[in-house]
């Protein structure tokens, strides 16, 4: 019987092993693992009426790996999108139409190079990234146009959206790992950005200007990496990073009213900006 015990343990263990081997070797598609974080911790799933702007973006890598994040319609031919969601050699996948769900959904290919905005300086770029549609006869809804003028202040409630995991460890406090199916959508407050970067950080460039949020109960995560960061119902930012526990310390975007972002999207798309 112990025999017989042994030998069902370890053809379990095996079949096991084999199979986590098999989604390792299919290249499953995750939320990139870097130092910054991605998704709606505690959020609710968004109203059907807001956000069908939003894009979800699948990137693949030359090992086959995939990773999703999100991006903003923000004309007929642009996406707007954090720069370390698609890196160098990757091949990217848009899909339109992806909220509210029961949309007719298209997947699109970016066939043109993505366009990350360069510092002027010299210093490198920034966490912001335009993708270039192929066709822009989709049919599908663009963002509003954002007003600079009626842009968030310290002490404003903005909303934050993505498909990253909305749980927590109950213990650690660590974000969950999984994707959500459907579009997350969460409040939370406009406060100082301090010091909340190092040079150690992946994609950190000091000449970046944010926008910064922290909420006791809302945070973003995995997956929620350029999704936008709406105040009455227009993006004034480009969601780029926040930390590994829930809601210990501030999230960050840039911050499209900046003037050399503003600039550079405009004569870009040719959208005004104001």
């Amino acid at each position: 019987m112990a025999t017989m015990m042994s030998t069902m343990m370890s053809t379990m263990m095996f079949t096991m092993m084999t199979g986590f081997l098999l989604l390792l070797l299919a290249g499953v598609t995750v939320s990139r693992v870097v130092d910054l974080d991605k998704r709606v911790y505690n959020g609710v799933p968004c109203g059907n009426h807001v956000r069908k702007y939003h894009v979800k973006l699948i990137a693949v890598n030359k090992q086959g790996n995939s990773f999703s994040s999100g991006g903003s319609l923000i004309s007929e031919q642009w996406i707007l999108t954090a720069g370390h969601n698609v890196e160098l050699g990757e091949t990217v996948e848009a899909i339109l139409g992806f909220h509210p769900a029961g949309t007719k959904v298209k997947a699109v290919t970016i066939i043109e190079q993505p366009i990350r905005y360069i510092d002027p300086s010299g210093s490198g770029p920034h966490d912001l990234m335009l993708l270039e549609l192929p066709d822009a006869k989709h049919g599908y809804p663009i963002a509003p146009r954002t007003d600079c003028s009626k842009a968030p202040k310290i002490n404003d409630k903005v909303q934050i959206a993505g498909i990253g995991d909305t749980k927590k460890d109950p213990v650690t406090g660590i974000k969950g790992v999984n994707l959500e199916t459907t579009l997350h959508c969460g409040d939370t407050t406009v406060v100082q950005c301090g010091a909340i970067c190092t040079s150690t950080i992946p994609f950190y460039n000091k000449n970046e200007e944010l926008i910064c949020y922290k909420e006791t109960h809302v945070d973003t995560s995995k997956g929620d990496s350029g999704g936008g960061v709406e105040f009455k119902g227009m993006i004034y930012g480009v969601h780029i990073r926040s930390g590994k526990i829930a809601c210990d310390t501030r999230a960050s975007a840039i911050n499209i009213c900046d003037l050399k972002y503003k600039t550079w999207i405009n004569n870009i798309t040719g959208l005004n900006i104001l």
